[in-house]
C-alpha cells in the first residue's frame, strides 16, 4: 500500500489566500497536522484551517520553543511515527505550514523524518509571504531588465551592501530578532533607495513601516519581513 502525505502551504495568512487545490484537499482529509510551538500559544496555521475545516479534523503537534537540535530532531522523528500510524490505518492525512513549503520552511526537517518510513509528499504551493507583503506596499519586486534575491537576516549585514549592488531588490526574511541591526545598516547605506518592513502581512494586526523615516518601532514580530529596493533599480 502506498503511503502518501499531503504537505500544504497555508499562504501568509489570510484565510482566503490558500488555494482552491489547498482548500480541497484539506476537505477530503481525514486528518490535519498542523505545528505549534506552545501549548499556550498561538499557532496562526491553526487558525487558518480553522476557518475551513471542522476543528475536529485537526492534529496538533507541539514542539518545543527552543534551538535544542536533539530535542527537535526528536520530535520530529515521534511525528512522523505519528503520521506514518495514521497513513497505516488508511487515513488521508495533510500537514500544513505557514507561506510556501520551498521557502524556509521548517518542513524539509519533518521531510526527512517521513522517508524513513517511505512516505511520499505530494506538496501543495501557498502565496510566499514576501509576494503578499510587495503587494501590500504596493511596489513591483521586479520589473523587466531586473532581478531580485530572498535572504535569511545574516549576522554580517555588510553582505547586503554586495547584494544591492548585483540586484534591484533584496528581500530580507526573520528581521525579527535584528530589527535595530538592519534599521542601522538602511540608514547608513548608500545602497538604498527605498526600504519597508512588513509586520504580519495580509493579517488584521499587519503594520507597514517606512525604513528610511524616523517612525520605526523599537521590535519586530516574528512574521516580519523588510524589501529593500537598490539604487540600481530601473524606474
Amino acid at each position: 500500500m502506498q503511503k502518501l502525505i499531503y504537505a500544504i502551504g497555508l499562504g501568509p495568512g489570510d484565510p482566503e489566500l490558500i488555494t482552491l487545490k489547498a482548500l480541497h484537499t484539506l476537505k477530503d482529509s481525514d486528518v490535519v497536522v498542523t505545528p505549534q510551538s506552545d501549548k499556550n500559544g498561538r499557532s496562526l496555521a491553526k487558525e487558518i484551517i480553522s476557518k475551513h475545516i471542522s476543528p475536529s479534523k485537526i492534529y496538533t503537534y507541539y514542539f518545543p520553543m527552543n534551538n535544542d537540535k536533539d530535542l527537535l530532531d526528536k520530535r520530529y522523528k515521534e511525528l512522523a511515527e505519528i503520521i506514518n500510524n495514521f497513513l497505516s490505518e488508511g487515513k488521508k492525512v495533510s500537514y500544513v505550514t505557514i507561506g510556501d513549503l520551498s521557502i524556509y520552511s521548517t518542513f524539509n526537517y519533518l521531510e526527512k523524518k517521513l522517508k524513513l518510513f517511505d512516505i511520499d509528499i505530494i506538496k501543495i504551493p501557498g502565496v510566499p509571504s514576501f509576494i503578499a507583503a510587495a503587494n501590500r506596499i504596493n511596489e513591483n519586486l521586479v520589473i523587466k531588465d531586473e532581478s531580485f534575491c530572498v535572504v535569511e537576516l545574516s549576522n554580517n549585514l555588510d553582505k547586503l551592501d554586495d547584494l544591492l549592488s548585483n540586484f534591484s531588490t533584496v528581500v530580507i526574511m526573520k528581521v525579527h530578532k535584528r530589527l535595530n541591526d538592519l534599521i542601522a545598516f538602511v540608514r547608513n547605506s548608500n545602497s538604498v533607495k527605498k526600504g519597508f518592513l512588513i509586520e504580519r502581512a495580509t493579517l488584521p494586526e499587519e503594520r507597514i513601516f517606512d525604513l528610511l523615516s524616523d517612525d520605526l518601532p523599537k521590535d519586530a514580530g516574528y512574521l516580519s519581513t523588510a524589501i529593500l529596493f537598490s539604487e540600481v533599480k530601473h524606474g
